[in-house]
């Protein structure tokens, strides 16, 4: 099963005695691992650094910012490039139970 996972901005790569600013920083270097990981023992995992690919202004609700349609675009290509968004012939109504 693919796994996407998305980060916002605002996330500092310098450590922090700011316990907020350094939560964050030392979550982003998890998820990192965390999809390295995954890939290393063949599964299919993906980190998407929103700022990397030109997206700003994003919390850690990506869902719920002002671009909210342009992070479900994002989900929903991603689920398609993958094959699962229920529109292959793969999938049958008997999936969806």
């Amino acid at each position: 099963m693919p796994i996407l996972v998305i980060i916002g901005d605002n996330i500092t790569n310098k450590e922090s005695n700011i316990f907020g600013v350094e939560l964050w920083r030392v979550n982003k270097l998890r998820a990192q691992q965390f999809v390295d990981t995954i890939n290393r023992h063949g599964g299919h995992a993906r980190l998407i650094n929103l700022p990397d690919i030109g997206i700003h202004g994003n919390t850690h609700f990506a869902f719920t910012d002002k671009n909210n349609q342009q992070i479900a675009t994002l989900v929903t290509d991603y689920l398609h490039q993958q094959r699962l968004d229920m529109t292959g012939p793969q999938f049958t109504l008997r999936d969806m139970h």
